[in-house]
């Protein structure tokens, strides 16, 4: 049964601090939701976590995550993979980003070595 125009629905003192509540309540995600809408392993959720790279809210000894924060993260991700991929792009027409992009090889190269040679 629905209200027509006009008609006014008398709630509860109760009622009404029940709905004010589920209204302002941000929804959240687990680390497990987040990490599928990312598309990244929960572990890097709770690292990201760590790093303030995601909003934490936690409830007892559990993460929850405002999806806004995860949204807006996820975002974050595709701009900065077409920006990536922009730049790569262009490598091919300017010799000196591709001059950069050979230096940051380079750098990641590195490092990979390092990490290697550490396990």
């Amino acid at each position: 049964m629905g209200l027509s125009n006009g008609q006014v629905l008398a709630l509860t003192p109760q009622q009404a601090e029940i709905i004010a509540l589920v209204l302002s309540e941000t929804p959240t995600w687990t680390p497990e939701q987040a990490a599928a809408a990312l598309g990244v392993s929960r572990p890097m959720v709770v690292r990201w976590i760590r790093e303030g790279l995601l909003e934490d809210r936690p409830v007892g000894s559990h993460h929850r995550l405002p999806v806004e924060s995860v949204l807006a993260l996820r975002r974050a991700r595709v701009s900065a993979g077409e920006f990536a991929v922009s730049v790569i792009s262009e490598a091919d027409t300017d010799p000196e980003i591709a001059a950069s992009l050979r230096g940051v090889r380079a750098e990641a190269a590195a490092m990979i070595a390092r990490r290697d040679a550490k396990q």
